[in-house]
Formats: structure tokens, C-alpha cells, sequence
């Protein structure tokens, strides 16, 4: 009986070993796969921050070009009113 018993015991403690190495392995491909996305989410960020640097430039132009477009229909109506009211 005692055999049977050390038996079962080694296989227990054998298929606790092989599952601590498959884990071990597992966890080392999960940190390499983390590590990965990391570098892809910080390569992201820099796009992200690229991309919203151009679109900010591109708005300020274009309220650069409204703020002339005002500023001249402005200058129009007032040039149209000085001239009207000359010819009254």
C-alpha cells in the first residue's frame, strides 16, 4: 500500500512540475507579448500627438483665413457706408 501511495505521490508531484513549467512558459510569452504592445500603444501615442498637432495647425490657419475674411467684409461694409453716406 505504501508504494501505491509514493506512487501517486511522484505523479501528483511530476504533473505539478510539468504545469509550473508550462505556466513559467506561458508567463515569459505573455511579458514578451505586453512588451510588444507597449511599444506598439507608445508608437500609437506619438501618431496620436502628430496627428493632433497637424490638425491644430491646420485649424489656426483656418481661423487665420476667417479672421482675414472678417476683417475685409468688415473693411467692405464700412468703405460702402462711407461712400453712401458721401453720395446722401
Amino acid at each position: 500500500m505504501s508504494n501505491e501511495l509514493l506512487q501517486r505521490l511522484e505523479d501528483k508531484i511530476d504533473n505539478a512540475i510539468e504545469t509550473i513549467e508550462l505556466l513559467r512558459l506561458q508567463t515569459e510569452e505573455l511579458e514578451d507579448k505586453n512588451a510588444r504592445l507597449m511599444q506598439d500603444y507608445s508608437s500609437l501615442k506619438s501618431k496620436q500627438a502628430a496627428w493632433e498637432q497637424n490638425l491644430t495647425n491646420m485649424l489656426e490657419k483656418l481661423d487665420a483665413i476667417e479672421s482675414k475674411d472678417y476683417k475685409a467684409k468688415q473693411y467692405s461694409e464700412t468703405t460702402i457706408e462711407r461712400e453712401e453716406e458721401v453720395t446722401a
